[in-house]
């Protein structure tokens, strides 16, 4: 996949993720001003992810956001740069800076699901691959599904 100019901000989650998946399409149905390319980090090369600041290990722990200037958020800053661009969220995003506590919250939660989203998918019966360190490197479409 050849990324586009960075004309967008990107948002890179875990393809093989149930959680993960149903959550990326919330965010695109969120996203009517088209400023976000929210893609499967695993859709893209090591080169591609190169070229955004981040690397696959980073991505397969946690969210990425990397915004048109090329500044890379991850996880829970990632979350909350994306609903910032949306403004019906941005006074959620303020609670959480103007209340540390809530930030430091939001963080622990963010890592807690991110270490456990895949066991959260099944439990959730989203589509999910069963070992995704295992996989090959083409992930069955089952895997892929938002």
């Amino acid at each position: 996949m050849k990324l586009p100019a960075r004309d967008h901000h990107f948002l890179l989650f875990d393809g093989d993720c149930g959680l993960c998946n149903f959550s990326a399409a919330q965010a695109m149905r969120m996203e009517v001003r088209r400023r976000w390319r929210i893609i499967p980090f695993q859709d893209l090369s090591d080169a591609e992810l190169q070229a955004l600041g981040v690397t696959r290990t980073q991505c397969a722990r946690r969210l990425h956001a990397v915004s048109r200037s090329g500044r890379a958020y991850r996880g829970a800053f990632a979350v909350n740069f994306f609903l910032w661009q949306h403004p019906l969220w941005r006074l959620l995003v303020v609670l959480c800076y103007a209340v540390p506590l809530l930030l430091v919250l939001e963080i622990i939660a963010y890592a807690v699901i991110a270490r456990y989203r895949h066991r959260l998918s099944r439990w959730l019966g989203l589509a999910a691959c069963r070992a995704p360190a295992a996989r090959e490197q083409t992930a069955p479409p089952a895997c892929r599904q938002p």
